[in-house]
């Protein structure tokens, strides 16, 4: 096992062409973020949309300012993962802790709860339609912004869940898994690979006592295999991470993961994923009725439209 990130040299910086510009100043203008602590680039991209048969070829353009440098999407594409560490500062992460904690004592009697001899935790679904804060959390543009950079511009929400676990009789880890897990042997000729981007969002320091983070470089690629069952233990060629609150490891839906036991504090985390927009959304949770989003969509830009599934169909 190893600590923190492995180098990967020789990055092709010309995969995606772009200026490198300084990205943070409305972050920091908005209070989020301290310029001090965070430091972001950002570069342009220009993709054209050829779905309208169009005979010029002079419309459908969008521009993407992508918060990551080429050579950081070089290594999310290579590596199938990425750490941008203090993403959520200040006033921002406090207010993504106190909704959690809003929802979590409104969804969770821990009284009632039945404990088992080992859990992954309380998982809370469709953020989005419970607390404003998480509605806008979806178009976070240094997050979203990289997901249309590996993935293209027209995408939808897959899902944004947040998981607690904290000490107790009960052990609460993840074995190693994946999130798309539809790969298939033999390969079918058209086979479409699965993709999606999934930012892990730690609201608590990442530590020995919340529990570590795990993962394996490069396994997303593996299109023949699949986690071992039940795996807690550690794996050849795994890193794992101690990184503080409001840090986020963006990677790669099938990149094989799992997380360690949290025996000494609370860990909150958020998942945000992202897939193109033709595919699924997660089929794990509940939409409420009369959510956030059905009021949210009838004043909706086109953005928010495909994120919420409605637009960007073929």
């Amino acid at each position: 096992m190893q600590r923190v990130n492995k180098e990967y040299a020789e990055l092709d910086t010309a995969w995606i062409q772009g200026e490198i510009a300084s990205g943070r100043d409305s972050l920091v203008e908005a209070g989020w973020i301290d310029d001090r602590e965070y430091q972001v680039n950002t570069h342009k991209i220009k993709y054209q949309i050829l779905n309208t048969h169009q005979k010029s070829r002079t419309k459908n353009f969008r521009d993407v300012e992508a918060h990551a440098t080429p050579e950081e999407l070089k290594q999310l594409d290579l590596s199938g993962y990425l750490l941008k560490e203090r993403m959520f500062q200040s006033e921002h992460l406090d207010q993504l802790r106190e909704a959690v904690d809003k929802l979590f004592e409104a969804e969770v009697d821990l009284e009632k709860r039945e404990t088992r001899e080992r859990s992954w935790g309380p998982i809370l679904r469709y953020l989005e339609d419970k607390d404003p804060v998480f509605l806008e959390l979806i178009r976070y543009q240094p997050i979203l912004s990289i997901a249309k950079a590996m993935m293209g511009p027209i995408l939808r929400l897959r899902g944004l869940s947040s998981r607690i676990s904290f000490p107790g009789e009960e052990i609460q880890s993840a074995p190693y898994h994946q999130h798309l897990r539809v790969n298939q042997i033999p390969r079918p000729p058209w086979f479409s690979d699965p993709h999606s981007l999934d930012a892990l969002i730690y609201l608590d320091d990442l530590n020995e006592d919340a529990g570590l983070v795990y993962l394996v470089p490069g396994s997303h690629a593996w299109q023949d295999r699949e986690p071992p069952y039940r795996q807690y233990d550690p794996l050849d060629d795994e890193v794992s991470f101690a990184i503080p609150a409001g840090s986020v490891v963006l990677m790669h839906g099938n990149l094989w993961h799992r997380t360690g036991p949290t025996v000494g504090t609370r860990r909150r985390m958020l998942i945000l994923s992202y897939t193109p927009s033709w595919l699924c959304r997660s089929p794990h949770g509940t939409k409420p009725e009369d959510g956030l989003t059905d009021a949210a969509l009838k004043n909706a830009d086109q953005e928010l439209r495909e994120l919420l599934g409605v637009e960007g169909k073929t």
